[in-house]
């Protein structure tokens, strides 16, 4: 994949950005020291362990990881030490390493992107907006910064300028499907909805398997109660592009939602299959598992993402779930909700929930929490 694919997902609340790990850096003894040697070494066996069935995901972190500590100035490294830390949810590892890409390459256009990215899954939204700004003041005409830009916006609640976005490219160049896309996700979020069918007909006109604009169709007509054909362009999505997990965790949504947990563990492995080590998609299986009753296997796999990610904020809440509901072992369920308080990475919905439950445990069993939950 190029870097002219590494945009923003124009979804609705769902986006994500994933590229391919750049190619192998040749190692030239003659005008290398050693110590840069070796870090292009750990480099390559990082991409290597990247590639295939066998990706091992934490162990080409671990690779990169040593290619930066021997070298910080190696961009790939940086860069791909970004990607995989927000594939495993590390937004705060993933900005420093887009931030010491961007160091080494300032400007850099897919560093842009993928930090303005990881800003947006933190839903700050105002250094992504000044990221995408500043690269748009730079480079006036690259559409596709713009329409990164016009995503923002969107989801910052500018619709005003969002569409300034979407229009200042459609009006250089008509047929720019992800404008139209963009342009039809406002109106649906407006409640305007005839006029985003007819903008992501234009869209589909243009690009009929663009994933993108299919996956953004589907959560406009699940808005609408229309489940069935949201959840066909979901499934239609996903096919149609492997490096959009959003479709496929939406599609997976639906199918937990209605109880299909057979179908929802399906989904969630197979985007794992497509995207090796993601996290949204490990803890989706294992959420399902549980809902197929396989409460050991379901604790296992949470077990497992603690191991590699101990404060995952929505392993520690679903196990807690786990053992006060199917498990039946407060404390151990307090445990987990505690850790999850004390993560460092809850949102103010689940904490309302997680303190709830904490305070129904000690009701019905006033020894079993002993954490702090303030």
């Amino acid at each position: 994949m190029s870097f002219r694919r590494l945009m923003l997902i124009t979804a609705t609340g769902l986006l994500g950005l994933f590229a391919c790990a750049p190619a192998k850096v040749e190692i030239v003894p003659d005008r290398l020291q050693r110590q840069k040697d070796n870090a292009i070494a750990a480099f390559n066996s990082g991409v290597e362990l990247l590639r295939g069935r066998r990706a091992d995901y934490f162990k080409a972190v671990e690779k990169l990881t040593e290619a930066v500590r021997l070298n910080p100035r190696l961009y790939e490294a940086q860069f791909d030490l970004g990607l995989l830390y927000a594939r495993g949810n590390d937004l705060a590892g993933s900005q420093a390493a887009y931030r010491a890409a961007l160091t080494v390459r300032p400007g850099d256009r897919a560093a842009s992107f993928n930090l303005a990215d990881v800003y947006r899954k933190n839903k700050k939204y105002d250094q992504a907006i000044k990221i995408l700004d500043k690269f748009v003041a730079e480079n006036p005409k690259d559409f596709e910064a713009r329409n990164n830009l016009s995503v923002l916006l969107r989801l910052k609640g500018d619709y005003d300028k969002a569409m300034q976005q979407a229009r200042y490219v459609l009006e250089r160049d008509p047929g720019q499907v992800l404008a139209y896309n963009n342009m039809a996700t406002i109106f649906s979020e407006k409640g305007e909805h005839e006029m985003a069918r007819d903008l992501f007909r234009r869209a589909l006109s243009l690009d009929r398997d663009n994933p993108r604009v299919l996956n953004n169709k589907g959560l406009a007509r699940l808005k609408e109660q229309a489940v069935q054909e949201a959840l066909e362009l979901f499934n239609k999505a996903f096919e149609k592009g492997k490096n959009l997990p959003e479709a496929g965790l939406n599609a997976a949504s639906v199918y937990m939602d209605s109880g299909d947990y057979a179908r929802a563990a399906s989904m969630y492995k197979r985007i794992v299959q497509a995207i090796p080590g993601f996290l949204p998609a490990l803890v989706g299986h294992a959420v399902a598992t549980r809902g197929l009753g396989r409460f050991d296997q379901a604790e296992k796999s949470y077990k497992q993402i603690l191991g590699l990610d101990h404060t995952n904020p929505a392993t520690l809440y679903n196990l807690g779930l786990l053992y006060m509901t199917y498990r039946k072992k407060p404390a151990w369920a307090c445990e987990a909700f505690v850790r999850y308080l004390k993560s460092g990475r809850t949102d103010s919905e689940h904490t309302k929930r997680a303190k709830g439950f904490i305070e129904d445990i000690r009701l019905a069993n006033p020894n079993a929490c002993k954490g702090d939950s303030r």
